[in-house]
């Protein structure tokens, strides 16, 4: 049973997002523009054969794809079920915020991993609060 999303590859399926956002193909630069799915199985196909592999939580069936304007300001919210999912894996001992590996690549740095509940609670309303409000720039 999948309880959360997995990417393979965060790198490729960055570029896979930026073709559908640009109409550019950034995974192959020769080839024509990548297509939109239009279901999940859709996606998953395609990103297969682009080289990522893609896993959603089994009550996720759903697809929406949405590209807005630069003149609009677009609050994403998470669902509440998954908030209080990351949430409740804090109560335990050892817990970690479950931070995606390429940061650490990127910032070249390892995440702390003997933050107090409290501060985990704060960096996860800080990812959100993020999440929510960012353009991808």
């Amino acid at each position: 049973m999948a309880t959360e999303m997995k990417i393979s590859d965060d790198i490729r399926w960055g570029k896979i997002v930026k073709s559908w956002a640009t109409g550019k193909n950034y995974v192959n630069p020769n080839d024509p523009p990548l297509t939109l799915p239009r279901t999940q199985p859709e996606l998953v196909a395609m990103c297969l054969e682009l080289g990522v592999t893609i896993t959603f939580p089994d009550e996720q069936d759903g697809l929406a794809i949405i590209q807005y304007s630069p003149q609009t300001v677009v609050l994403k919210l998470p669902p509440k079920t998954m908030v209080e999912a990351t949430e409740r894996k804090f109560d335990g001992a050892n817990a970690e915020y479950p931070m995606p590996p390429f940061y650490s690549k990127f910032f070249r740095a390892d995440f702390p991993t003997d933050l107090s509940k409290e501060d985990l609670l704060d960096l996860h309303a800080a990812r959100i609060g993020d999440y929510a409000v960012r353009n991808c720039g």
